[in-house]
């Protein structure tokens, strides 16, 4: 039995439904029903006259840097009922991790732009949800067993591919996508045409605006964490925080292997020069109703294991904070290119699905194949990003934030569709040289490039060096014992 208070900030909207499950909070327009966690807030969207048009799920950033607030009414603009378009350009107006469920003449579901607050659906049972557990089984909806096998989901990095799940008639909302609720299919929604080359220095001044205006608004409204590590996108957050960075609770977690252990030094470097806030978590075995419930608030849907592993860790937080998660960075560095791809290069099914750790087979290669014919590009680079955008940040990371906050709610700032147009118009070049968040802390907060990126740094480059000495002897002694007791019977037959 499904214990429905454990879904942390999750929801499930249904046609003709009564009620939703345990305890959770109800709303209803016309005849949809919508029912949801108490963590997840809901603003009702209502036309010019006042009428209920729709709801606005989950965390939306106005234009005017406002995190709304459960409970709220956001009337929108006459001109943005004039057509799709002009109430599409409304939805992706806002920043923040959301979902808009908009139930005019033509229903839909749209998600941010990267379905940060992730969604599934079942078109015969009328149903959308945040995770598969909230759909009920029939007929239909059986386990994808031996899929599930093959991913081997949660002790591999694998993903099912693109809007597949481990349930047959459940679909994924990827970004991008909009949900057609009177023919319950998905439509792509965006690009509608390839992105032009624009000057760096304009993305960059654009995008760190945009950045902290999604930071100020959420550290204005609720206490606010930072992960802090020794990489690009958490220095480049900082960077953006500065206005902020006294407010905030900066933490590393302590994981257990050397790149861990650069995180953990490095951040406490930064915080210690700067005065800031900042504790890390201790090295902490996971334990086995941590792990379950970790896992089953998402559904089993996909792997993560370093985070899997850490999450008794994070469960020693203090509850009902957000968390700023760096998410997405990865898209302005060409995360998916190599350095023979090019414009005119083939992508094939079987590439998109070894990103996937996933099988080769008849269904998964294609809905890979499905995928490609409806991408609006014949570009190489182009169809790699937006398969990043789409799997990776879609299937893969907005999944997991199901479990990761207990009970606040994590957030990418870079969740923006004026971010995601201007990261992908900025030229190969400078992209494949991953500049953009350096030239971001450039901007906004330079002395955060006084240590390096992802290496160790002072004495502690020293004791690195030495442990990884300690265990490559350690291994040349055991290869020699083994290859001496070998010698050692041989000899003794």
């Amino acid at each position: 039995m499904i214990d429905f208070e454990r879904l942390i900030g999750q929801f499930l909207i249904s046609a003709g439904c009564p009620k939703g499950p345990g305890n959770w909070v109800c709303d209803r327009i016309g005849d949809w029903h919508l029912a949801r966690q108490a963590a997840l807030p809901v603003i009702r969207l209502v036309d010019g006259q006042n009428r209920p048009f729709g709801w606005l799920l989950g965390y939306p950033v106005s234009d005017a840097g406002i995190l709304l607030n459960d409970g709220e009414e956001f009337r929108i603009p006459e001109l943005s009922l004039s057509s799709d378009s002009a109430l599409e350009a409304f939805i992706y107006s806002f920043g923040g991790r959301f979902a808009s469920v908009l139930l005019g003449a033509c229903p839909r579901i749209f998600l941010d732009p990267f379905a940060s607050l992730s969604a599934v659906y079942s078109a015969h049972q009328r149903i959308v949800a945040s995770t598969e557990s909230l759909i009920p089984y029939d007929s239909v909806t059986r386990d994808r067993v031996e899929l599930a096998l093959e991913i081997g989901i949660p002790h591999t990095e694998g993903m099912y591919p693109l809007d597949m799940t481990f349930r047959h008639g459940i679909e994924r909302i990827l970004p991008n996508h909009y949900l057609d609720l009177r023919e319950w299919r998905t439509v792509r929604h965006w690009p509608k045409q390839p992105s032009q080359p624009l000057p760096a220095e304009d993305a960059v001044d654009e995008i760190a605006s945009l950045v902290k205006r999604n930071i100020g608004a959420v550290v204005a409204a609720v206490p606010t964490y930072l992960k802090l590590t020794a990489g690009w996108d958490s220095r480049m957050l900082l960077a953006c925080a500065r206005e902020w960075a006294p407010r905030l609770e900066l933490f590393t977690a302590e994981i257990g292997d050397a790149g861990a252990a650069t995180d953990c030094d490095t951040a406490r470097r930064i915080a210690k020069r700067f005065g800031l806030k900042h504790h890390v978590l201790r090295r902490e075995n996971a334990r086995e109703e941590d792990l379950e419930e970790w896992m089953f608030r998402i559904s089993y849907s996909t792997s993560e294991r370093r985070g899997w592993q850490a999450v008794t860790m994070y469960k020693r937080l203090p509850g009902g904070h957000a968390v700023l998660a760096g998410n997405a960075g990865e898209v302005a560095r060409a995360y998916y290119w190599t350095d023979s791809d090019t414009e005119s290069g083939p992508i094939t099914p079987a590439r998109l699905l070894a990103y996937c750790g996933c099988p080769v087979d008849e269904a998964t290669t294609q809905r890979a194949r499905d995928w490609l014919d409806g991408v609006p590009t014949d570009n190489a680079l182009e169809i790699l990003d937006l398969f990043m955008i789409e799997q990776d940040m879609g299937c893969w990371a907005s999944v997991i934030q199901y479990a990761e906050c207990d009970p606040g709610f994590a957030i990418f700032p870079l969740a923006h569709r004026r971010i995601v147009e201007r990261m992908l118009a900025l030229p190969a070049p400078y992209r494949r040289a991953g500049r953009l968040p350096r030239d971001i802390i450039v901007r906004e907060w330079p002395s955060l490039l006084d240590w390096p990126v992802n290496r160790p740094v002072g004495m502690t480059r020293y004791v690195f060096r030495a442990k990884k000495a300690i265990r490559k002897a350690k291994l040349l002694l055991d290869e020699h014992a083994a290859a001496l007791s070998k010698r050692r019977g041989l000899v003794s037959r």
